[in-house]
């Protein structure tokens, strides 16, 4: 077995480089040849992969949510499997796919787990593995780029509490497969995978091998009480709040006059996006996991 590893030097504020040895002596001890590229500016791990898709028995991506964003860009039509080693700020895709978070127990499940289909997304061109959000996710994806002191899910715990005042719901008009929502939005967030933020639950019941989305919309909310529920963003009780609704689907179509702050696998799209299309993929992409220890998140 072969792996390309794919390694963001910023990931993880600069630790790839200081954790690598002991990736590359656990891989060695356990049989696996491999090679390392580290990327230099945004979507060159794209390139890189689309290069070497067909060289490889599976690409590694070493870093956060966004270098495994690339990767899958990369990977995209191809058999070829998804390994992950999170090291970044929310690691949502790793924690959806039940890949663990310490280096030394990723590196277990890279080398002793197995390839495992995944629904794959499509967002206005691009792809995503795990999550869109759109309106205050969107906004506080964005935001969480400024913050420098923190990390983890205490980013995005900050970076909400901090903006709740700044944000206001947008008038979109949505089309789902079976549905139709039109009026203020305060957020959306697609989900093929069910964590989001670091661990937050905005789609909690989403399966991310099951061929549609989950989707929570929240229309106009008071961000006092956007406080006084946060803990449901963590206990998957979100819907709890009458503001809150969940629907399933396989495509949506939003359009507005205004500019949606967006982001896809925490990813922003240049320019002002006005008009999303997401469509899902069933079994787009296949990922390494310990699939049979990971006890929610995916089908039976």
């Amino acid at each position: 077995m072969k792996t390309l590893i794919i390694m963001n030097p910023k990931a993880g504020r600069g630790k790839t480089s200081k954790i690598l040895p002991k990736i590359e002596r656990m891989l060695s001890s356990a049989g696996i040849e491999f090679d390392v590229e580290w990327t230099k500016e945004p979507t060159h791990g794209t390139e890189i992969t689309k290069a070497a898709v067909n060289d490889y028995d599976f690409i590694t991506a070493f870093g956060g949510d966004g270098t495994v964003n690339e990767v899958v860009n990369g990977l995209a039509g191809s058999e070829t499997p998804l390994g992950v080693l999170p090291i970044g700020t929310g690691n949502d895709l790793a924690r959806s796919c039940g890949i663990p978070l310490t280096p030394e127990k990723a590196v277990d499940a890279l080398i002793n787990g197995t390839p495992r289909k995944i629904d794959l997304g499509t967002f206005n061109g691009r792809y995503f593995s795990n999550v869109v959000g759109i309106g205050f996710d969107g906004y506080s994806s964005k935001e969480s780029r400024k913050i420098t002191k923190l990390r983890g899910t205490l980013v995005y715990i900050w970076v909400v509490l901090k903006t709740l005042k700044k944000y206001s719901s947008i008038e979109m008009s949505i089309e789902l497969d079976n549905d139709s929502i039109q009026g203020p939005t305060y957020l959306i967030s697609v989900g093929n995978g069910w964590s989001v933020g670091g661990g937050m639950q905005l789609c909690p019941q989403a399966i991310i091998d099951d061929g549609e989305f989950n989707i929570c919309h929240i229309s106009e909310v008071k961000p006092m009480k956007v406080v006084r529920n946060f803990l449901k963003l963590f206990n998957g009780k979100i819907d709890d709040m009458e503001e809150v609704t969940m629907y399933k689907s396989k495509t949506m179509r939003i359009t507005s006059d205004e500019h949606l702050p967006i982001h896809y696998d925490g990813e922003i799209p240049e320019g002002e996006v006005r008009s999303v299309e997401i469509d899902i993929i069933p079994g787009g992409l296949s990922v390494i996991s310990k699939w049979d220890e990971v006890s929610r998140g995916i089908s039976s």
